[in-house]
């Protein structure tokens, strides 16, 4: 991936530099490919990978990692991946029941905002809403260490298997970007774009959202980028979240640019 854009980062209240958010995503990356060695085995990441062992990417560049991890998780399969993750999975969901019983409809947001010179805010947004609609499941998988599954359905729904910034096991829901009557995150009214959707489990009940605000100042880009959770979830893992939310959408942001950077 190469990085042909300046991208500014505010997590949370905080600028990070972009040195700063590609060491979250290393860490992360480093993590996510040990769980790959513990989970299948020297012989099942062979099968998957032979011209490459686990201990030699742990050293390697970031790049180099992302590649490999993406390359790991499309040839295990999305069947393959809830068998790895299966415990993780069962365990994510009974804690998110608890969260949004106990939490009794109070909610959190992480928040991050990205600001990219020279970018166009509506032809991110829609290159963004294309990966859904087209299924492009290697760049949504390739934006971040912590996504196993990300895949459009034919309802025109998303799913998606990841680890949510710190918590200790990955999760899956399906996002649904069509009514939001239960997305708490207020709508900003000088971000005239707007990528907004529910949180849900199988069964329907809502355990989240999203709402993503873009716009154009300046000759810049500014994304507004929020996660909503249910109020009980520890703030740890809500800061942690707003690292992964800088991580994914600057690699997005670098893989649109052929499209929406200014020529």
């Amino acid at each position: 991936m190469v990085e042909s854009i300046e991208i500014r980062a505010i997590v949370g209240e905080e600028r990070a530099s972009r040195a700063q958010v590609r060491a979250w995503e290393s860490r992360r990356a480093e993590a996510v490919l040990q769980k790959f060695a513990t989970r299948l085995g020297r012989r099942g990441v062979v099968e998957l990978m032979p011209d490459r062992t686990i201990e030699e990417l742990l050293g390697a560049p970031l790049d180099v990692q992302r590649s490999a991890l993406t390359t790991l998780k499309t040839r295990l399969g999305h069947a393959g991946v809830y068998a790895m993750l299966r415990h993780e999975l069962a365990l994510s969901e009974r804690m998110a029941r608890i969260g949004v019983a106990v939490s009794r409809g109070r909610t959190k947001h992480a928040v991050t905002r990205l600001e990219v010179p020279n970018y166009s805010a509506e032809r991110f947004a829609a290159w963004f809403d294309n990966l859904t609609a087209a299924n492009a499941e290697t760049d949504m998988l390739d934006a971040c260490p912590d996504h196993y599954l990300l895949r459009g359905l034919p309802d025109g729904r998303q799913e998606v298997v990841e680890t949510t910034g710190g918590s200790p096991a990955a999760s899956r829901f399906v996002v649904d970007y069509g009514p939001t009557g239960a997305v708490t995150i207020p709508i900003s009214p000088s971000y005239p774009i707007q990528i907004a959707g529910r949180a849900l489990l199988d069964d329907g009940l809502v355990i989240g959202g999203v709402r993503h605000q873009f716009r154009d100042r300046d000759g810049t880009l500014e994304a507004l980028l929020t996660v909503q959770f249910p109020g009980t979830l520890p703030a740890k893992l809500i800061r942690q979240h707003q690292w992964h939310l800088a991580v994914e959408f600057s690699n997005w942001m670098i893989a649109a640019a052929p499209v929406a950077a200014a020529s």
